[in-house]
């Protein structure tokens, strides 16, 4: 089965645990997940969506689909570039431009720190998205279906909305800058 959206994975959580005789903790994590994920909507609710473009590569760029939009909705923002549920689209640096994104949330598969290198080896590209921020974020929260992605989810909102919701603590996030060029010292 392949999985598209977060409820998909959430409904897989259960079925993995009817198959493997985990029923009641397999529901339980479920509500668990479904807790925390109205605790964030609860959050958010009522604030300006920022827009925002989700990049899950640099070279060449691929934007976030599947689960990643649902992920962005319920973290108060609006994902400008991808698809809920669908696959992610082939686009150009020139079209991410011309979406005019608040916030550019850098993503590929890695930990923050070598999303935060991926980015600045991009750095003219990614900074004429125009966003006025700009993340690296640990894209392993982001990559796979599972229960990892409420993280991905609670880090989006914190990264989105820092004034409303706190950050997750276990999961990183680097706010991306231009990278500074100190002169070659006089020989």
């Amino acid at each position: 089965m392949r999985i598209a959206t977060l409820n998909e994975m959430l409904e897989e959580i259960v079925r993995l645990g009817e198959a493997t005789g985990m029923d009641d903790h397999a529901h339980e994590l479920r509500g668990e997940m479904e807790g925390r994920l109205a605790t964030i909507r609860a959050a958010v609710a009522g604030v300006g969506s920022p827009r925002v473009i989700a990049l899950q590569r640099l070279d060449p760029p691929r934007v976030g689909g599947f689960w990643i939009p649902e992920m962005i909705s319920i973290a108060g923002g609006e994902d400008v570039a991808g698809d809920p549920g669908l696959s992610p689209p082939a686009v150009g640096w020139g079209e991410l431009e011309s979406l005019s994104a608040d916030v550019v949330v850098v993503m590929p598969d890695v930990s923050a720190e070598n999303a935060q290198a991926q980015a600045m080896e991009h750095w003219e590209n990614v900074a004429a998205l125009g966003a006025t921020r700009l993340y690296a974020v640990d894209g392993t929260l982001f990559a796979e279906p599972g229960p990892r992605l409420v993280d991905g989810v609670e880090l989006l909102a914190h990264v989105l909305h820092p004034d409303r919701v706190d950050s997750p603590g276990n999961v990183g996030a680097v706010a991306l800058r231009a990278p500074v060029h100190r002169p070659l010292p006089e020989l």
